[in-house]
C-alpha cells in the first residue's frame, strides 16, 4: 500500500510539474516576460520599433542626412529610453524634435550618467552597460525580396587631437557635456535575415521572432530563460552578441552608442506591407533590460563572418563577357553621340565592413554583410535633356545577387531619389547587342532620365515642386552619384568584390 501511495504521489508531482511547464509555454506573453525579467533582478523599460522614413523627415526639415537610403526599400529603427540613472538627451526644437524620454528608474540620490549625444530622432542610438540587453519581439515582414535586422555601433568618441575635418563621410555630434562623437554606423556581426532567422511557424515571412542584443553571457542566459518561461522558446530567439572587449561599453562620457536597423525591400503585397509598417509601434514589443545589481563582465568572443565569395568570377558565368560589354558600350554611345557629349564613369568599392571601419575610426555608412556596394564619382545633370545610362552584367542571373539595384543619390543629404531593380531589366540589353551575339539575358542596360526615353527608363524626379517633399527628388546642377547594391549571392552573404564585373555608367549631356 505504501508503495502504491509513493507511486501515486510521484505521478501527481510529475503531472503538476508538467502542467506548470506547459502553461508557461502556451500563449506567449510580453507581460509574462516582463514579470519574469523583473523577478530575476532586471529593470524593464519600454521602447518602440517603427518605420524610419528618411526622405519624409528630411523634407520636413527634421534630418541632417538621409543615410544614403536605398530608394524603393524601407527601414525600421528603435526608440529606446536611457538606462536607469542616465540623463535624457535634450531635443532639437529648431528641427522639431523633442528630447529623449526620461528613464523610468532615476534615484535622485544617485548622480546620473551623462546623456547620449543628441542626434535626430531621439532614441535612435543608445549607450549600453556591458550587462544590459535589448529585447525585440516582432512579427516578421510578409513575403518580399529581402528583409533583415542588424545591430550597429553608431557613434564613437572623437579621438583627442585628431583632425577629422577632411575625413570622407565625417559627421560630428555632441558637446562638452556629452563629449564629441562622430559617425561609424558600422555593422556588428552578421544580420538576421530571411535565410538564417530563428522564428516560429514554417516561414521566415509573417511569423514571430525575438531579437536580443547584449554583451554579457550571464545577461543572455537570464534573458533566454525568462523568454522560454514566457512562451518564447530558444528556437525563435536570435541573439546579436556584442564583443565587449572590442567595443566601448558603458554609460560614461565617451562610451560608444549602438542602434538596431531593419531593412525591407520589394514586398509582394503593397497593402499588406503598408499595414505591417503602420502596426509596428503598437504590435512589436521592445524592452530595455538592466540588472538591478551590476553583473561581472562575461564577454562574448567576436564571431567569424561567413567568408565572401564562391571562387568563381562573374566574367566566367556569362557568355562572351568582354565582347558583349564592348558591344553594348559602342551601341549606347553610337546611339547618342551625335547630339550628346558624354562622360564614362567607373565604379569602385564604396563601403567597407563595420568592424574594419570601427578599428580604422572611419564611417562605414551603414554597411551590412549581406551586400556589396559599388559607387561612381560625383557628376551633375546640367539640363532636362541630360540622362544617365547604367549597364553591365546582370548579377541576379550570375547568382552574385538575390537582388541588385542602381540608385541615384543626391548630395549633400545622400538622399536616394530613384532606383533600377534587377526585376525591371529583363530584355533590356538585347537592342544593344549585335545580331550574332548570344547570352543577352546575362546583361542589362537601363536609363535614368527626366522623361521616359523608352520602356527601360526610370524617371528622375525634381526636388523643386515635388509634392512628396524636396528630398524625394534632385534638381539640375546638383552633385549626384550612382550607388549599386548587390544583396546575397549564392553563398548567402554579400558577393566578393573580387569576383564581380563592376557596373558601368555613362552620363550624356545635351550638346
Amino acid at each position: 500500500m505504501k508503495k502504491l501511495l509513493v507511486v501515486l504521489m510521484a505521478a501527481i508531482i510529475c503531472f503538476g510539474t508538467a502542467c506548470v511547464a506547459e502553461d508557461a509555454s502556451v500563449g506567449a506573453s510580453p507581460e509574462a516576460l516582463r514579470s519574469r525579467l523583473e523577478d530575476v533582478g532586471f529593470y524593464v523599460q519600454d521602447g518602440t520599433l517603427y518605420e524610419f522614413d528618411t526622405l519624409r523627415l528630411a523634407s520636413e526639415g527634421k534630418l541632417l542626412t538621409c543615410f544614403g537610403n536605398n530608394a524603393g526599400s524601407a527601414y525600421l529603427i528603435l526608440d529606446l529610453p536611457p538606462a536607469p540613472e542616465q540623463d535624457a538627451a535634450v531635443g532639437d526644437a529648431e528641427r522639431g524634435w523633442a528630447g529623449e524620454r526620461e528613464t523610468a528608474y532615476d534615484d535622485p540620490d544617485i548622480e546620473n550618467a551623462p546623456a547620449n549625444p543628441f542626434f535626430n530622432p531621439a532614441g535612435i542610438h543608445f549607450k549600453l552597460r556591458q550587462d544590459e540587453a535589448v529585447v525585440v519581439i516582432t512579427r516578421l515582414p510578409d513575403p518580399c525580396k529581402y528583409w533583415s535586422f542588424i545591430a550597429y555601433q553608431m557613434f564613437t568618441a572623437q579621438q583627442e587631437g585628431k583632425d577629422y575635418s577632411k575625413q570622407k563621410g565625417f559627421f560630428g555630434i555632441g558637446n562638452e557635456e556629452t563629449g564629441l562623437y562622430h559617425t561609424i554606423f558600422g555593422s556588428i556581426g552578421e544580420p538576421v535575415n530571411m535565410l538564417n532567422a530563428r522564428h516560429d511557424g514554417d516561414s521566415a515571412f509573417g511569423t514571430m521572432a525575438v531579437i536580443v542584443i547584449c554583451a554579457n553571457r550571464e545577461t543572455r542566459d537570464r534573458v533566454m530563460a525568462s523568454l522560454d518561461g514566457a512562451g518564447y522558446p530558444e528556437s525563435m530567439v536570435n541573439v546579436m552578441e556584442i564583443p565587449e572587449d572590442i567595443y566601448r561599453m558603458g554609460l560614461e562620457r565617451g562610451k560608444d552608442t549602438f542602434s538596431l536597423f531593419g531593412r525591407i525591400s520589394q514586398p509582394e503585397d503593397r497593402d499588406a506591407y503598408d499595414a505591417y509598417m503602420a502596426s509596428l509601434p503598437d504590435t512589436a514589443t521592445v524592452f530595455r533590460v538592466t540588472p538591478k545589481e551590476a553583473l561581472q563582465a562575461a564577454s562574448f568572443e567576436a564571431k567569424p563572418l561567413m567568408p565572401r565569395g564562391s571562387g568563381i568570377h562573374e566574367a566566367a558565368q556569362v557568355e562572351d563577357c568582354t565582347r558583349n560589354l564592348d558591344g553594348i558600350r559602342r551601341a549606347i554611345i553610337d546611339q547618342y553621340a551625335d547630339e550628346y557629349d558624354y562622360e564614362e564613369l567607373t565604379t569602385e568599392i564604396s563601403i567597407i565592413d563595420g568592424l574594419t571601419a570601427y578599428t580604422n575610426d572611419v564611417n562605414a555608412n551603414g554597411d551590412v554583410h549581406d551586400a556589396a556596394y559599388l559607387i561612381t564619382p560625383d557628376f551633375e545633370l546640367k539640363g532636362d535633356e541630360d540622362f544617365v545610362v547604367v549597364y553591365g552584367v546582370n548579377h541576379a542571373v550570375t547568382g552574385k545577387a538575390r537582388y541588385f539595384n542602381a540608385v541615384l543619390h543626391a548630395r549633400p543629404l545622400f538622399n536616394g531619389v530613384c532606383t533600377v531593380f534587377d526585376s525591371m531589366v529583363d530584355g533590356s540589353a538585347e537592342p544593344y547587342l549585335e545580331g550574332d551575339s548570344t547570352g543577352a539575358e546575362g546583361f542589362y542596360v537601363y536609363k535614368m532620365a527626366r522623361t521616359e526615353l523608352d520602356g527601360h527608363t526610370v524617371v528622375i524626379p525634381y526636388s523643386t515642386g515635388n509634392d512628396q517633399g524636396q528630398f524625394y527628388g534632385v534638381d539640375n546642377g546638383k552633385p549626384v552619384f550612382v550607388l549599386f547594391r548587390l544583396y546575397l549571392d549564392e553563398t548567402g552573404v554579400g558577393a566578393s568584390y573580387y569576383e564581380l564585373v563592376n557596373d558601368r555608367v555613362i552620363v550624356f549631356h545635351k550638346k
